[in-house]
């Protein structure tokens, strides 16, 4: 007769709940980078009769795979219908793909930073500015700049390399975002920046950091561990000129990282693609 346990045998529940939990991290993951539906994703942050706050489920162990999901439907329009489009209508139709699928958050949260950033004269000033729900003339001329330069770099890239390019630079890109969180303090004493920087742990972070460079390196080879290696040293740049103008990091600021190594990326693997 194989050995039973007991519904309530401690080892067995530990185990359950382990699970659990990791499933919930990946799920808030899903709905927090992403416009995904996740089936039942309610109930599961439920607790009490009450709807439990999701940000203590950010999910950051997870967003590498969540950027591997995110470029799953980019790549299947360029195999699917790649041949039968210009390379101009496929990378806009990619362009605004992407911001379907990340419901623009992350444009967002970097034309805010832009405005911030550019338009305020003092630490007090620019934080202020951020707050501020309307879209001013930097952050226009910044989300502008960046959509041009996705669209461009997807135009230039030969369509056979197009799947291989965001299925490694996503995953980076939402790694990059843990990794800001982590590395850098929050700009203000309260706010969603310091609600997600809160569950960034050591632990969080190392998975994090295994899953991009795994999927990096089954993905992109050579070429996606350089990537890898040219994101963290413009996360470092980037996030210490960042806290050096606001004291710190926004959840703005997050959004601004994914949205940057995109384009940087981008940029890199179009400089790189002849020599690896």
């Amino acid at each position: 007769m194989p050995e039973t346990y007991p519904a309530t045998d401690p080892e067995v529940a530990v185990r359950r709940n382990w699970w659990l939990d990791q499933y919930k991290e990946l799920v808030a993951a899903i709905r927090f980078l992403t416009t995904l539906p996740v089936p039942g994703s309610n109930r599961l942050f439920r607790t009490d009769g009450s709807q439990a706050d999701s940000r203590l489920f950010l999910g950051s162990a997870y967003f590498p795979l969540v950027g591997l999901l995110l470029a799953v439907a980019p790549a299947l329009l360029v195999q699917v219908a790649g041949a039968l489009l210009s390379p101009l209508v496929l990378a806009a139709l990619l362009v605004v793909l992407l911001i379907i699928l990340s419901g623009g958050l992350h444009l967002d949260g970097l034309m805010d930073t832009c405005d911030g950033l550019f338009g305020g004269h003092n630490r007090e000033s620019k934080l202020e500015i951020m707050r501020d729900s309307r879209l001013g003339s930097f952050g226009m001329l910044g989300g502008g700049s960046i959509l041009l330069l996705k669209f461009a770099l997807l135009a230039s890239l030969d369509r056979q390399f197009v799947p291989w390019a965001l299925l490694t630079i996503l995953p980076i890109s939402r790694w990059t975002m843990v990794l800001a969180m982590y590395a850098f303090p929050p700009a203000r004493k309260e706010g969603l920046g310091v609600a997600f920087r809160q569950t960034v742990t050591r632990t969080r972070l190392v998975c994090a950091t295994v899953l991009a460079l795994l999927i990096a390196g089954l993905i992109g080879h050579v070429m996606g561990l350089v990537l890898c290696l040219v994101a963290t040293l413009l996360t470092w740049l980037v996030g210490r000129w960042i806290t050096a103008q606001l004291g710190g990091l926004t959840g703005d600021s997050y959004g601004t990282f994914a949205e940057l190594m995109e384009v940087a990326l981008l940029l890199l693997w179009t400089l790189l693609r002849f020599w690896l």
